[in-house]
């Protein structure tokens, strides 16, 4: 009489759901292009914000806007690349 076993019966992997049209262009730009579309968003957002809702200065702003869009492209990106990578394995 064995010990039963953690996992008795075989679990399919989940199903893939298709990647939307938009989301398959997006991950085939070249990663410069993507940084040239991600970064001056991503600047123009944040110092938005921390000019209006944290009530900045627009100079210090900007330096907060390019400091923090810098690091969410890089996130963004890379989150895409990695993504891609992971659903063609």
């Amino acid at each position: 009489m064995g010990a039963p076993s953690a996992y008795p019966v075989r679990v399919s992997p989940p199903r893939q759901r298709p990647v939307p049209p938009w989301l398959r262009l997006w991950e085939d730009l070249h990663i410069v292009l993507q940084v040239a579309i991600v970064l001056p968003l991503s600047v123009l957002l944040l110092w938005g914000a921390h000019v209006a809702l944290m009530n900045q200065p627009a100079g210090r702003g900007l330096t907060y806007g390019v400091f923090w869009g810098a690091l969410l492209t890089a996130a963004v990106v890379g989150a895409s690349r990695s993504e891609k990578a992971r659903r063609e394995r």
